[in-house]
C-alpha cells in the first residue's frame, strides 16, 4: 500500500482552464492501469473517485461540483463523474467545419514532414471520412510546402503512393538536399591570394598592383606611389623621375576574388565598426549619418590638410 501512495503523487494535476479533458483522461485511465487499480481492485470505484478529484485543482474541483448539483461529489461514483465531465468538455463537432479546417491547413514553415502528417491525422479524427486512407495522402501532398520534396511527389504513380512511403520519401529528398548544401559549403567561401612581385618582373603601381615595364618612360602622378602609365585610377598628374630605391624590394598584394570587399573592425569610444579596407585612402572616415546617429556628443575639428 506505501508503494502505490507513492506512485499516486506522481500523477498531475487537471486545471480545466489550461489542459484537455480527452487527454487527461486518457492518461488517468492508463495511470490507474500501471498501478493496478480496476473494478475488480476498486469494485465501488471509490478509490478512482477519490483519485480523481484530488487531482483536480480548486477551479476544477468547484466545477464538478457545479455539474453534479443537486447531488454532491461524494454521493456519486467515479464513473458518474467521468461522463458528466466528459459532455461539459467534449464540444459539439460539425462535420463540414472539420473539413473546412482539415482542406484549409498547410505545412507550416519550417515543420518537419513526419509532424505535417501527424497534424493531417489529426486535423481528420471528427472529419468522418468514408476513404481515410486515401484523404490523408491528398492533403499531405497537396498541403506540402513548395520545395523538391512536394515536386517529387506529384511525380509518383498514385496508385504506388501510401501516405507512410509519401512521408518517408520527403523525408529522404530532405535528408539529400541537406547532405548536398553541407558538402559544398565551403565552395562559395572567400579566398584571399597573396602575389609575391619582385623587380625582376617589373615594375608595379603600389596602391592599384600595375606593373609597369622598364623600358616604358615613367610619368609619375602626385603621391610617389602611382605610376602614372600603368595606373589609370588618377587623372592629374606631374612629370618626374623616380628612383630606383622607390622600387626595390618585394611587393605584396592581397586580393579577393568572388567575395566581399575585405573590411576591418574598429572600436569607437566601445562602438564596434566595421569599416571596408581601401588601400588608395590617407584617412578613415565615416558618413555624417554615422556621426549623428552614434557619436553626436562628441566635438570634431575641420582638418585643414589631409
Amino acid at each position: 500500500m506505501s508503494s502505490l501512495s507513492i506512485n499516486f503523487r506522481i500523477l498531475s494535476n487537471f486545471d480545466h482552464q489550461q489542459q484537455d479533458w480527452i487527454t487527461y483522461k486518457g492518461r488517468l485511465q492508463m495511470w490507474f492501469i500501471a498501478n493496478g487499480i480496476d473494478d475488480g481492485a476498486d469494485k465501488g470505484g471509490v478509490k478512482r473517485r477519490a483519485i480523481l478529484l484530488s487531482a483536480l485543482t480548486e477551479n476544477s474541483y468547484q466545477l464538478a461540483s457545479n455539474l453534479i448539483l443537486p447531488k454532491t461529489l461524494d454521493e456519486v461514483n467515479y464513473g458518474e463523474i467521468v461522463e458528466v465531465l466528459d459532455k461539459h468538455f467534449t464540444p459539439k463537432r460539425c462535420g463540414f467545419a472539420e473539413r473546412h479546417y482539415f482542406y484549409m491547413a498547410a505545412q507550416r514553415s519550417g515543420e518537419k514532414h513526419t509532424h505535417w502528417a501527424a497534424r493531417v491525422r489529426g486535423l481528420a479524427a471528427h472529419c468522418n471520412f468514408k476513404n481515410l486512407e486515401e484523404v490523408l495522402l491528398d492533403k499531405f501532398v497537396m498541403g506540402m510546402a513548395h520545395g523538391p520534396e512536394r515536386e517529387k511527389l506529384f511525380a509518383m504513380e498514385i496508385e504506388k503512393l501510401t501516405l507512410g512511403a509519401a512521408v518517408d520519401l520527403a523525408e529522404s529528398v530532405r535528408c539529400a538536399r541537406a547532405a548536398a548544401a553541407n558538402s559544398s559549403a565551403g565552395t562559395g567561401d572567400t579566398v584571399f591570394k597573396i602575389a609575391n612581385k619582385s623587380k625582376a618582373n617589373g615594375r608595379f603601381c603600389e596602391v592599384f598592383s600595375v606593373r609597369k615595364e622598364k623600358s616604358q618612360s615613367e610619368r609619375i602622378v602626385t603621391s610617389k606611389v602611382h605610376l602614372r602609365k600603368m595606373c589609370k585610377q588618377v587623372k592629374f598628374v606631374k612629370l618626374g623621375e623616380e628612383s630606383e630605391a622607390e622600387d626595390d624590394g618585394m611587393f605584396f598584394n592581397i586580393s579577393s576574388y568572388d567575395g566581399a570587399p575585405m573590411t576591418q573592425t574598429v572600436s569607437i569610444n566601445g562602438i564596434n565598426l566595421n569599416f571596408e579596407i581601401d588601400s588608395g585612402s590617407s584617412v578613415t572616415a565615416i558618413s555624417n549619418k554615422t556621426y549623428k546617429s552614434l557619436f553626436n556628443s562628441v566635438t570634431y575639428h575641420t582638418v585643414k590638410e589631409i
